[in-house]
């Protein structure tokens, strides 16, 4: 009941503020699109072309999104994130459409993926910009529940989003997903429009060529946010091998909802937690915090390796292999925000982006070629995220106190 009440109190206290509010409208209206993009790119690639098409098309959008993203994060910081996010979005509505036009015009493949790869370059810094926001605006006593907040949402777009992006792209048309996914980015452009100013990217951003990656802890970082993200990549299509090699691949959706749900459960109840002295970095911020969440995200995983030796067991182990992951993420976030130099918050959570997009490339491939033993696959998601958690562990050994 006191942990209970204690998270209550912070949420109450981040919503109590008119600013911290309007950031939490513009992080829902900024993440369902995410949620909603994949399924969205391969329905709208999809209808004249083959599926193959649409996954190098969904490809181009990812690949163009990663190598982008830290320059217009860098931008972001310079000009002010509205300004430089209104002009993204321009290119990225003509992107979007040129895509839809093409698809319903029979264009070539080459086309299809050229105008997927230009909406990932054009994609507004939204996301990443809400999480340098609330660096700025939530007080040291709310970070962290606000960070926690972030890491629900997320999940909670991944949920959402796909089954909403389906159900418009068959139900009605596939314009009608595309038509949603842009007023939805539109919104949360206009919400962070009013606290978003230069002078919130610290005056102008970093001069540096190098940018947040001159600080050694943010680059630290980036390396667990690869092997977390790398963990969770794994754990999907390992799940999925499992249910297909049991001949109940309809189970795969429910397993992956259920770590998704343990996830969200874990941000709002555990990442939330205010400190014991009520300030400062929060319960799970500075040195130790990350080991011991990961070291719980990693014991998790184990646990739904050993349930997959007596299938039933997986639906309760499930969610608790996913309820570590958003605190882990939140607390990520979190501290990337904090070791960003001064002038470079935004960027530097691109490069978390970036990053853990390449690290659940990497991790697909990995459980990939496991695929036949999905034990195998679950069993190396563990030791991925046990590889993080051990060097997460020794960095913090090693920093001064």
């Amino acid at each position: 009941m006191h942990v209970t009440a204690g998270v209550a109190g912070s949420y109450r206290r981040l919503f109590a503020e008119p600013v911290l509010r309007r950031l939490a409208v513009a992080d829902v209206f900024a993440r369902l699109p995410q949620g909603m993009m994949s399924i969205t790119l391969l329905l709208v690639a999809a209808q004249h072309a083959s599926m193959a098409v649409a996954g190098l098309a969904l490809a181009g959008y990812t690949l163009g999104a990663a190598v982008t993203a830290p320059a217009r994060g860098r931008l972001a910081d310079r000009r002010g994130l509205f300004p430089v996010a209104a002009v993204c979005l321009a290119g990225y509505a003509l992107a979007l459409l040129g895509l839809l036009g093409g698809s319903l015009a029979r264009g070539p493949a080459g086309l299809l993926v050229a105008t997927a790869a230009a909406a990932g370059a054009c994609t507004p810094p939204v996301s990443p910009g809400v999480r340098s926001l609330w660096s700025a605006h939530a007080a040291d006593g709310l970070r962290q529940a606000a960070f926690a907040l972030d890491a629900a949402v997320f999940d909670l777009a991944y949920i959402t989003g796909p089954v909403l992006a389906s159900a418009l792209a068959t139900g009605i048309d596939p314009a009608a997903a595309v038509g949603l996914l842009l007023v939805l980015t539109s919104v949360a452009i206009a919400a962070i429009g009013r606290q978003s100013r230069p002078a919130d990217s610290a005056l102008g951003g970093s001069r540096s060529l190098r940018g947040p990656l001159r600080s050694a802890a943010l680059r630290r970082l980036l390396v667990t946010a690869a092997l977390v993200n790398a963990a969770l990549s794994a754990t999907e299509v390992a799940l999925t091998a499992y249910a297909r090699s049991h001949h109940a691949l309809w189970a795969s959706g429910p397993l992956l909802a259920g770590v998704s749900v343990g996830s969200i459960l874990g941000s709002l109840l555990i990442a939330a937690r205010p400190a014991a002295g009520g300030a400062g970095e929060g319960r799970w911020g500075g040195g130790r915090g990350l080991p011991r969440l990961l070291a719980g995200y990693t014991a998790g995983l184990a646990a739904l390796t050993a349930a997959g030796l007596y299938p039933p067991l997986l639906a309760v182990a499930a969610p608790l292999a996913g309820f570590f992951l958003g605190p882990t993420l939140a607390t990520l976030f979190e501290n990337a925000a904090s070791a960003a130099p001064r002038g470079s918050g935004i960027e530097a959570q691109t490069w978390i982006n970036s990053i853990m997009n390449g690290g659940a490339a990497a991790g697909a491939a990995l459980a990939g070629l496991a695929a036949s033993r999905p034990l195998l696959g679950l069993a190396l998601a563990a030791a991925t995220a046990a590889t993080a958690g051990v060097t997460e562990g020794s960095k913090s050994r090693s920093r001064p106190r």
